[in-house]
């Protein structure tokens, strides 16, 4: 994508739907990635039915690439010369679309019925060199460096992960050499293929899952920063998949970096999962439908951690997060015993206006917020501390306390006051934040003692679960959390 940056170029427009056309103008990267094209000259009619029709798509050509555009909204219709307005059915116009999906290629990838149809596609992630967990060399020895007339003959290839729902993640090596210096590093993609061909709302939420796995396992905002289409032997290079463009993790910020500063043993990576990847692919897409709310709330938490933002709106979300979770839908045969029990009671009333209230009233909604809370702070500290349900119950207080404020920040209670500090706040919106995450790795499947030993390298999470609950991680200090960890 940084090939884009502050892409600008005079381009020809030829073709709008099914209107074949040959418009000058000029094609635009703006920075959050999205396209703006302007149109010179346009007909009247023509910026009409383009801004009616929203399943219309661009065909544009610049002097080195042909373009196809889509999902396109018009942003601006004028002309520059005053006193001519856009009722004038003779004049012409120059329009501006904003365009949110656009593949740059030597051909355009649009086909006669007006699809976009690619069979496979290949994307880069923010940090996936770390986040994918392969070492693709055998052999790294420091003490080869230091002899430039040695000849080198370190062992070194591509390692890759297969699924069988067709993704692929993959290590290349990177050796370059500055100076009399070499430097190691890692590269990597991930990859799927396809058995038949997909649009690109298809690609788009396939790239959306796999996403947030790798925002699950690492905690933090992850976003493409390349996404590359094929249809059948063509290529293309593909805007319009990330909003919020990151070069690299937040945690990750340091200088000098090569392959020896990926040592953060904090991380989880899809290495973790090789044993069961293809069961763990399928429990986490599973997860997403059953509790799209939470991942939505967790996405918008990560956001505010990105961007800096601290607040009580902040510990809402978190605490979306937690219902969206816990909170299940009412079980069928005990919502008929509920809805019998009910109806014995209205029997039982005289007043009409008892029985209505009962009726309008009564619900069986499922768990409460309360419930939901007890449900996974209780499963986490099982986790991570083995406490036991007498223990646990030491914590009610705390956990009405959490309560006490969700309520009071979203009802604007003026009979009820926060009871946590603001420091407390904070610490409640990390360590829910990981209880989420170590929620959805143990219904994928991956081991409790790995996500021990992973959190324990997480300093602040270590910090604010003593803190707040007075609890450490219980480890077996043998436990190895891989080949990554110990070859990087």
């Amino acid at each position: 994508m940084d090939n884009y940056k502050n892409y600008c170029k005079s381009c020809t427009v030829t073709r709008i739907g099914d209107f074949q056309c040959s418009y000058q103008g000029q094609i635009r990267v703006l920075e959050n990635f999205r396209v703006n094209i302007e149109i010179f000259n346009v007909e009247r009619d023509i910026c009409l039915q383009t801004e009616k029709n929203e399943d219309l798509f661009l065909c544009i050509q610049t002097d080195d690439k042909l373009i196809t555009a889509k999902n396109l909204y018009v942003r601006k219709i004028g002309s520059k010369l005053k006193g001519e307005n856009f009722e004038n059915p003779c004049f012409n116009f120059n329009m501006i679309i904003e365009a949110v999906d656009v593949c740059w290629g030597n051909v355009w990838c649009v086909d006669n019925t007006g699809e976009f149809l690619f069979d496979s596609f290949i994307c880069n992630i923010t940090d996936g060199e770390e986040l994918i967990g392969l070492t693709p060399y055998e052999e790294i020895d420091d003490m080869m460096f230091y002899k430039s007339e040695l000849e080198l003959d370190i062992k070194a290839h591509y390692q890759v992960i297969n699924t069988k729902s067709g993704f692929s993640f993959q290590a290349f090596p990177n050796i370059r050499r500055i100076g009399t210096d070499l430097k190691f590093g890692v590269k990597s993609h991930m990859q799927y293929q396809s058995e038949s061909m997909m649009d690109l709302e298809m690609i788009k939420q396939k790239i959306r899952n796999v996403v947030l796995l790798f925002e699950i396992l690492c905690g933090e905002l992850v976003t493409t920063t390349q996404v590359r289409l094929y249809q059948k032997n063509e290529i293309f290079d593909y805007l319009g998949n990330c909003n919020v463009p990151i070069e690299e993790l937040g945690i990750f910020k340091r200088n000098n970096i090569d392959s020896r500063s990926f040592i953060r043993k904090s991380l989880f990576k899809v290495s973790d999962l090789e044993s069961f990847i293809d069961e763990a692919s399928e429990k986490f897409c599973s997860l997403i439908k059953s509790k799209e709310l939470a991942f939505e709330a967790y996405k918008q938490v990560l956001l505010d951690d990105s961007v800096g933002i601290s607040t009580t709106n902040k510990f809402l979300k978190t605490m979306q997060i937690v219902e969206g979770m816990e909170r299940t839908d009412v079980d069928e045969e005990r919502q008929i015993i509920f809805e019998k029990e009910k109806e014995a009671i209205i029997r039982r009333l005289e007043n009409l206006e008892d029985k209505e209230f009962v009726r309008k009233y009564c619900r069986n909604n499922g768990d409460n917020f309360s419930k939901c809370l007890q449900k996974m702070t209780k499963r986490v500290m099982k986790a991570l501390s083995e406490i036991s349900n007498k223990e646990f119950r030491g914590y009610y207080n705390l956990l009405e306390n959490i309560k006490n404020d969700r309520d009071v920040y979203t009802h604007a209670s003026h009979t009820h006051n926060p009871i946590l500090t603001l420091d407390e706040i904070q610490w409640v919106i990390y360590c829910y934040k990981v209880f989420f995450r170590v929620e959805v790795l143990l219904d994928i499947g991956m081991d409790i003692q790995l996500i021990r030993k992973r959190l324990s390298y997480d300093r602040r999470f270590v910090a604010v679960y003593d803190k707040l609950f007075n609890l450490k991680i219980k480890l077996e200090e043998q436990f190895n959390t891989g080949e990554y960890d110990r070859i990087m």
